[in-house]
């Protein structure tokens, strides 16, 4: 007698005999996928979640030619792309200077101040460079207590964007760092296919050694940081990466994966009365499950990092839903990364960017499935990239 085995379960026991392997996965070139996209969308098909792996392992290794800064933390901040006032960035390579205030408080508190700082945002009223407000409007808070210490109590997580060499030498070329290049958009965008965006969370640690000590050992990549506070002071430190996004075009829906580590709940809570722990209603989905247990055995940089899901093809039905708890806090039951970026689109006659709030009684819900074509009549499609929305008009 013959017994039928589910797709899904064949997919999972795909994705578990590739992951348990030996990782042999060769990094050189992974942003160009080897210069042959083909061969690797037939690899990633295979096991999409052991290939998401595959390039966080390649995205966290250390680069040689920079310092050995994280290869991720080489791809162009999105601030320093989409500037304040509209001007043309700075060619990829090359990056704006601190402001001075960073490296001389960086140096009388014992940090390198040559080294590289993540900056985590402008909290004035009004900056185009928030850097704590997710979509919904909120923002995700750390607990109040322990292990997060009192002078952390409450503090906002924050993020960064960045971007891949192709996806700015994209945009420079067509000239949309700006509003007024987005306002001359005559078609729709279509970035090439080694196209790469990252988006992570980080909690703030500033200057304790002891909360730096703790994130630590619990798995935490901690960099030096340092972002402007409402009163328009910059503020200098340590910060832990809890999240992050890493997404690509290897596929016309783009590829978006997302990771986090698995010690969050401990220190980010929800914004019930009473707060609860902050956790993941998305995921890790069952295929993730068992490529995230055999990559923590093999990276023990990485062990508290987990993957949570991969989308790459807006007709399949799983996973509708895809968020991360530190990014897509409080909507995670209405988040799908696809869906929301592909409603990434702006009207040339309105100036105006498309809005994929859809009115629900109790509130704002966003599309988990791709919109119909008629509903973008007017606009330009961009290309599922919504990190334009940053770019200021020119003056």
């Amino acid at each position: 007698m013959r017994r039928t085995i589910p797709i899904a379960v064949l997919s999972v026991l795909s994705g578990l005999a590739q992951a348990q392997s030996p990782n042999t996965f060769d990094c050189n070139k992974f942003l160009t996928f080897a210069d042959d996209p083909t061969t690797t969308l037939a690899t990633f098909k295979q096991s999409p979640e052991t290939m998401a792996w595959n390039w966080f392992v390649c995205l966290n290794q250390p680069d040689a030619s920079r310092n050995n800064n994280r290869v991720w933390e080489t791809f162009k901040p999105s601030d320093q792309v989409y500037l304040l006032k509209g001007a043309e960035p700075l060619p990829y390579s090359d990056h704006e200077n601190l402001p001075s205030e960073v490296p001389e408080l960086a140096q009388k508190q014992g940090m390198d101040p040559k080294g590289l700082f993540q900056f985590l945002g402008n909290d004035m009223p009004g900056s185009p460079q928030n850097g704590i407000q997710q979509v919904d409007g909120l923002a995700l808070k750390m607990r109040s207590g322990p292990p997060v210490p009192p002078s952390k109590n409450e503090q906002l997580v924050r993020f960064h964007l960045l971007m891949g060499e192709d996806t700015f030498n994209y945009i420079v070329a067509n000239k949309i760092y700006n509003r007024d290049g987005l306002a001359k958009l005559t078609s729709n965008l279509d970035f090439p296919d080694t196209a790469w965006e990252l988006k992570t969370s980080w909690f703030w640690i500033g200057t304790d050694q002891d909360f730096k000590a703790l994130l630590n050992q619990d798995g935490y990549y901690i960099s030096q940081a340092y972002y402007v506070d409402s009163t328009g002071q910059y503020q200098v430190g340590y910060a832990a990466l809890s999240g992050m996004h890493v997404i690509n075009k290897l596929t016309p829906d783009w590829v978006w994966t997302t990771f986090e580590n698995r010690n969050n709940p401990k220190y980010t809570v929800t914004n019930d009365t009473p707060p609860k722990p902050m956790t993941n209603i998305t995921g890790p989905t069952e295929a993730a499950k068992p490529v995230n247990t055999s990559f923590q055995q093999q990276y023990s940089n990485l062990a508290q990092y987990e993957l949570i899901g991969v989308q790459y093809d807006q007709n399949r039905a799983e996973p509708k839903l895809l968020a991360n708890s530190q990014l897509e806090s409080a909507f995670q039951g209405s988040s799908s990364c696809l869906a929301c970026h592909s409603t990434a689109a702006y009207s040339t006659k309105k100036n105006t960017f498309f809005s994929f709030n859809i009115d629900h009684t109790g509130g704002i819900l966003y599309p988990t499935s791709v919109l119909p074509d008629k509903d973008f009549v007017g606009y330009q499609k961009l290309d599922y990239v919504w990190s334009l929305k940053r770019a200021q008009w020119k003056r």
